[in-house]
C-alpha cells in the first residue's frame, strides 16, 4: 500500500515537469513568429531596428526660420525659399535642403556674393536659425587708366562702392555704359577681402587717345560741279574728363575752294545713360551730305537731339529712340532744285522722331532706321514763303523716311548684303525734305542726288566674296570682290504741268544699275572702295506718261559707265 503510493507520487511529479515544458515550448514558438527573421538570424533583426530608433531621435518640429544678416531679399521671397521646409517631424537634412534654396534664391536675384550657413544651435520651440553672410564691398581700385579720370569711372560704376553689396545684373548695366566709349574697355576683377565675407574688386582699363581723325577723297559729285570732294572730320571724346564729345567737320571742293563749302559742329553729352546732341551746319553749297544729313542749298541748320537708349530682350539687340528739332534757314539759291518752282529764302523748324535697332548674331547682322518727320505753320514757319518755293508746299508737312540693311554670311566666308530705304508723305515738299536718288549709297552709275521726290525708294543688293586678303601683301588687312545691283524710285506730288512738254515738271524717275566692285581695308583705319556701274534703266517720266523731252542736268543715260572711287583714313 505503501509501495503505490510512492509510485503515484513519482508520475504526479513527471507529469508537473512536462506540463512546465510545454508550457516553455508554446511562448518560444510565439517569441519565433512576433520577431522578424532573416537569412542570418536573431542578430541581424535586431540590428534593423536600430537604424529606426536613431532617425526617430534626429528628427524635431520646424515651425519658424530666423534669417540673421539679410538686407538685400524681401520678407516675402525669404518666406518663399524656407515655407517648404517647415514642418513637424523635420530632420538636418530638411535644414540644408532650406539653406541651400535660399542662398539660390539670393544668387537668382543677382546678389553672387552673398551665402548662407547653418550656425551651431539647439532647437528649441521649433525655431532654427540661418546666417547670411553678405559679401559687401572692402575696396575699390582703377588700374590701367592712362587717358580717363579714375574718379569718374568709379561713379558711374556705383555697384562696387565701398561697404555695398553688389548686384551683378545692374553691375553689368554700369559696365557697358561705361564701355560705350569706344576708347575705353573696362572690366572687372573681384577677390576675396582681408577681412571674412568680404570682396575687394579692381577695374582694369584698356583705353586709348580719345583723339579721332578721319579724311576722305572721292568723286561723289553733283551735277555742274567739279568733279571732285574732300572731306574731314575731327572728333574728341572725353571732354572735361566727362565723356562730352565734340567734332568739326567740313567738305569742299578741292578743284575750286569756292565753289562747295560745309562745315559742321558737333557735341554730344551723356547723361544719366541717354544722350543729348546739339550739331551746327553751314553751308555753301547746292547738295551735300552731312554724316546722316543732307543739305540742299545754301544756308544754316542748328540741331537738338535727346537719345535714350531703349531695354533690350536680349544681348544682341540694342535700340535706341530719338527725338529731335531743327532749326533751318536757307539763303536765297544760284538754281532751282527738285520740285521748287523758286529759289528765295526760306526759314522752318521741323520735329523728329526716330527710332534705330540693331541685331547682331554670328551669322548676321541687321540695322533699322525710321524717322518721322512733320512740322507746324505754328512756329517760326512763314506759309508764303512755302507757296513761293513751291507750288502747293505748305509749312505743315509731315513724312516717314525709313532704311532696313542686312548682312548675311553665307558658307565658305561668302557675303549677302542686302538695303531697302523709302520715304512716304501726303505733302507737297520743298526739295530740302525731299528723297534723293542716285550716287555711291543709292544708284551707283548716276551723279550724286540725280533724281529727287517726295516719295521714293531705293533697293541695293551684293554678293561679296570670301576674304581675299591672304593674296595681298601684308598691307591689306581685308579685301573682298563684289556684284551688284542697285534700284531707286522717286515720285512727285502735283507737279507742275503745261502744254508744253519741255516746261512741266518730271513727276517719276527710275533709275538702276548692276556693277562690280573691290573693297580694300589696311591697317591704321586706312581705306578704298571703288565700284564700277553701267546704267541699266534711266527714266524720267511726266504726268501724263510721256518720257520728258528734255533730259535733266547731268541724268545717265541707259548703257553709261561710271566708276566710283573713294580713298582715305579713319582712325
Amino acid at each position: 500500500m505503501e509501495q503505490k503510493r510512492k509510485v503515484l507520487r513519482l508520475l504526479l511529479r513527471v507529469m508537473s515537469c512536462l506540463c512546465v515544458l510545454w508550457s516553455f515550448a508554446l511562448h518560444a514558438e510565439e517569441a519565433s513568429e512576433s520577431v522578424p527573421q532573416s537569412a542570418n538570424g536573431w542578430g541581424e533583426a535586431t540590428s534593423e531596428q536600430a537604424p529606426a530608433e536613431v532617425s526617430a531621435k534626429d528628427q524635431f518640429d520646424i515651425f519658424e526660420y530666423v534669417i540673421n544678416g539679410n538686407t538685400v531679399l524681401s520678407v516675402n521671397e525669404v518666406e518663399k525659399a524656407v515655407y517648404p521646409y517647415l514642418g513637424e517631424r523635420r530632420s538636418i537634412e530638411d535644414v540644408e535642403k532650406a539653406r541651400s534654396v535660399l542662398e539660390q534664391s539670393f544668387h537668382e536675384a543677382g546678389y553672387l556674393t552673398v551665402f548662407v550657413s547653418i550656425p551651431e544651435q539647439e532647437v528649441n520651440g521649433g525655431v532654427v536659425k540661418l546666417d547670411v553672410l553678405e559679401g559687401k564691398v572692402e575696396r575699390l581700385s582703377v588700374v590701367g587708366s592712362r587717358y580717363f579720370s579714375l574718379g569718374k569711372i568709379k561713379q558711374n560704376v556705383t555697384e562696387f562702392k565701398e561697404g555695398h553689396v553688389p548686384h551683378f545684373p545692374t553691375v553689368q548695366k554700369q559696365i557697358a555704359s561705361v564701355n560705350i566709349n569706344q576708347d575705353r574697355v573696362v572690366a572687372p576683377v573681384l577677390r576675396p577681402g582681408k577681412s571674412p565675407g568680404m570682396v575687394e574688386v579692381d577695374l582694369k582699363v584698356d583705353d586709348k587717345f580719345p583723339l579721332h581723325a578721319s579724311m576722305e577723297y572721292n568723286n561723289r559729285y553733283t551735277p555742274n560741279t567739279t568733279k571732285t570732294r574732300l572731306s574731314g572730320n575731327l572728333r574728341y571724346d572725353n571732354l572735361w574728363q566727362s565723356d562730352h564729345s565734340i567734332g568739326l567737320g567740313f567738305q569742299v571742293t578741292p578743284e575750286d575752294a569756292n565753289e562747295v563749302k560745309v562745315f559742321s559742329g558737333t557735341y554730344v553729352i551723356p547723361y544719366a545713360g541717354d544722350y543729348w546732341a546739339m550739331y551746327a551746319v553751314a553751308s555753301q553749297s547746292d547738295i551735300s551730305a552731312v554724316g546722316d544729313l543732307n543739305v540742299v542749298g545754301n544756308g544754316n541748320i542748328y540741331g537738338l537731339r535727346y537719345i535714350h537708349p531703349m531695354p533690350s530682350p536680349v544681348k544682341s539687340f540694342n535700340h535706341n529712340l530719338t527725338l529731335g528739332l531743327d532749326y533751318k534757314d536757307f539763303k536765297e539759291s544760284t538754281r532751282r532744285l527738285g520740285s521748287d518752282l523758286g529759289s528765295n529764302p526760306i526759314t522752318y523748324m521741323p520735329f523728329l522722331i526716330g527710332y534705330t535697332g540693331n541685331l547682331v548674331t554670328p551669322e548676321s547682322t541687321t540695322k533699322l532706321d525710321l524717322n518721322f518727320v512733320f512740322s507746324t505753320k505754328a512756329l517760326v514757319n512763314d506759309e508764303a514763303e512755302f507757296a513761293q518755293r513751291r507750288f502747293l508746299a505748305r509749312p505743315n508737312f509731315s513724312y516717314l523716311r525709313g532704311q532696313l540693311e542686312h548682312t548675311w554670311t553665307l558658307p565658305y566666308q561668302w557675303q549677302w548684303y542686302g538695303s531697302l530705304g523709302g520715304q512716304v508723305t501726303g505733302d507737297s515738299l520743298v526739295s530740302n525734305e525731299q528723297f534723293f536718288i542716285g550716287g555711291l549709297d543709292t544708284v551707283r552709275g548716276f551723279l550724286e542726288s540725280s533724281a529727287l521726290g517726295d516719295t521714293g525708294t531705293n533697293l541695293t543688293m551684293e554678293l561679296r566674296s570670301p576674304p581675299l586678303q591672304k593674296y595681298s601683301g601684308s598691307w591689306v588687312k581685308e579685301m573682298r570682290l563684289l556684284a551688284f545691283y542697285d534700284y531707286g524710285l522717286a515720285k512727285t506730288r502735283d507737279p507742275a504741268t503745261f502744254a508744253d512738254d519741255r516746261f512741266s515738271q518730271i513727276q517719276r524717275y527710275i533709275l538702276s544699275s548692276y556693277g562690280l566692285g573691290l573693297d580694300v581695308k589696311a591697317p591704321h583705319g586706312l581705306f578704298m572702295r571703288l565700284d564700277f556701274a553701267r546704267v541699266l534703266q534711266s527714266s524720267w517720266i511726266l504726268e501724263n506718261g510721256n518720257t520728258a523731252p528734255l533730259k535733266p542736268a547731268g541724268m545717265a543715260e541707259s548703257g553709261d559707265t561710271r566708276l566710283h572711287f573713294k580713298v582715305g583714313f579713319d582712325w
